[in-house]
């Protein structure tokens, strides 16, 4: 008896915590993308100086081989109606997620400058994510959205994942956002395998495939 006693007391607390969690936060926006590409190098139009090089590095390349930037393309926002201060769009704020992990920002000594010894190091995190915005992103880096259906948008800016995503076989990933509530949907489409993108390499979609 005194065990069922403790099961039902157990199954209360439990109810209690669910009731003080309450429900999930309502998303205050549905944003669309395409995943356009991945690529295994960054090339720059103008070398860029780096303090972990005694020279203008031109490109960048992932320690880890099987490293690549995943190049997303956000093709339009449609944000609540009763999202009172709507919805703020930020590059810094989305993550590519895959297995239970997320992926985003730099870390030091992930990549390679020019194919040499030199690595990243963190005074040189900020300097790299611009030259790279500069050479692949569309789009602002952040924006206010008020209520309202925004398409063809066509935001286009990258996330590095550093070494190789378990099970992964060129398919659409998953694209995640930090900080408000929303649902993002990708499209389906497969992401181009390119070697290079940005300087003196082939180019990069800027669009989304129009919905069938």
């Amino acid at each position: 008896m005194g065990y069922f006693i403790r099961r039902i007391g157990m199954c209360m607390a439990l109810l209690a915590l669910a009731a003080c969690a309450g429900p999930k936060p309502r998303a205050v926006a549905v944003l669309h993308y395409q995943h356009v590409a991945n690529a295994h190098e960054i090339r720059f139009t103008n070398p860029i100086p780096l303090s972990a090089a005694l020279y203008r590095v031109g490109y960048l390349s992932p320690v880890d081989s099987q490293g690549f930037w995943a190049i997303f393309v956000v093709c339009s926002v449609d944000v609540n109606g009763r999202a009172q201060r709507g919805f703020h769009y930020s590059v810094n704020n989305f993550r590519v997620s895959h297995e239970g992990r997320e992926f985003g920002g730099l870390p030091p000594y992930s990549l390679r400058y020019q194919g040499q010894v030199d690595l990243n190091n963190a005074g040189d995190t900020m300097p790299i994510l611009d030259a790279i915005a500069a050479e692949i992103q569309e789009g602002p880096p952040e924006q206010v959205f008020q209520s309202g259906y925004y398409p063809e948008l066509n935001y286009r800016f990258a996330i590095f994942v550093p070494k190789a995503l378990a099970n992964y076989t060129g398919e659409q990933l998953t694209l995640t956002y930090k900080g408000q509530p929303a649902i993002l949907a990708g499209n389906g489409k497969p992401p181009s395998d390119l070697h290079a993108v940005g300087g003196t390499a082939a180019g990069v979609a800027a669009a989304c495939v129009p919905p069938p």
